[in-house]
């Protein structure tokens, strides 16, 4: 069965919104896009940006490498397994949807909590959202900071923050943000008000997007404050401004730097986690083969409830 996967892999922000049609699966992250389907092209557009097209037991080895963190820039981080969980809800939940490929995304989260048990403890560096609390509080001593943004990274950034600071939260999605204030204890900053946020001294942006949010002009009135910090953690980033390291702004590519450093024992075990993906990649590919000639049609694309992942 693997043998029919097919996985874009683009840059991130490259792929425009709406690109997509039929039963794909679509993730987006700081650092690519991911799209992935079963024998079809989802493309609506014959036109793409530059990418990278892997399939079949390589398609699965791909995933499983990007969901144990092994493909970030921080290897070993955490957050991408939140950031595929939360993708695949939503794929989940879509009325096109593809069981073939909702079966493949399953298994792979058995595999990686698998990997990750067995290899991958005491491997992960530093996530974006530690590396961001670390600026906060030891660098900037921060008593309240904005969380712009409601995904996965953005709880993140509140589980960090809640402990040592008032929080509050800036989000296009009304109702997610108020699910989040109301689990987190935070205030809401309305998104239409958002500008305001130019008098705020420490703010957390996750909002990655081709469109600029704050601009010169915010930047200019934002840094006349003497204390200040603002993280992007946004990709594509949705700053403008001049302003570096040194004069308050943190940039993504400033965490990354922060946290590239592997050692030689972690790279040991990094070494026998991906001997492990290859294994159980081809076991993977064995169980699924025996399984789809058994009941070819169990696979069919149409809507049923997916199973639950672990």
């Amino acid at each position: 069965m693997l043998d029919g996967l097919r996985l874009w892999n683009f840059i991130s922000g490259s792929l425009p919104l709406g690109n997509l049609v039929g039963h794909s699966f679509e993730l987006r992250t700081c650092q690519r896009t991911l799209v992935l389907s079963f024998q079809t092209n989802p493309f609506l557009s014959p036109e793409l940006p530059e990418h990278e097209l892997v399939v079949g037991a390589d398609a699965y080895f791909f995933l499983l490498e990007t969901i144990c963190g092994l493909k970030s820039k921080l290897i070993g981080e955490n957050e991408i397994v939140g950031q595929f969980k939360e993708a695949y809800q939503i794929y989940a939940a879509s009325t096109i949807k593809d069981t073939r490929v909702l079966m493949v995304l399953e298994k792979l989260f058995k595999d990686a909590k698998e990997i990750r048990t067995q290899y991958l403890i005491g491997i992960s560096q530093k996530t974006y959202a530690s590396l961001t609390r670390r600026h906060i509080f030891q660098k900037a001593k921060a008593n309240h900071i904005v969380v712009v943004g409601s995904g996965a990274l953005a709880e993140d950034l509140i589980n960090q923050f809640k402990k040592k600071a008032k929080v509050s939260i800036c989000a296009r999605n009304f109702e997610r943000a108020n699910e989040l204030a109301k689990i987190h204890g935070l205030e809401v900053l309305p998104w239409e008000l958002r500008d305001q946020l130019r008098h705020v001294p420490y703010i957390a942006n996750t909002v990655g997007t081709n469109h600029i949010i704050f601009d010169n002009n915010f930047f200019e009135t934002w840094s006349q404050q003497e204390n200040r910090l603002f993280v992007d953690l946004g990709s594509p980033s949705s700053i403008e401004t001049h302003l570096d390291l040194d004069r308050g702004v943190v940039r993504l590519d400033d965490i990354f730097r922060e946290g590239a450093i592997v050692q030689e024992q972690k790279e040991r075990q990094i070494a026998l986690a991906r001997a492990a993906m290859i294994n159980i990649t081809m076991k993977r590919q064995s169980l699924f083969e025996e399984k789809f000639n058994k009941s070819s049609e169990l696979f069919s694309p149409q809507n049923v409830s997916p199973v639950r992942y672990i």
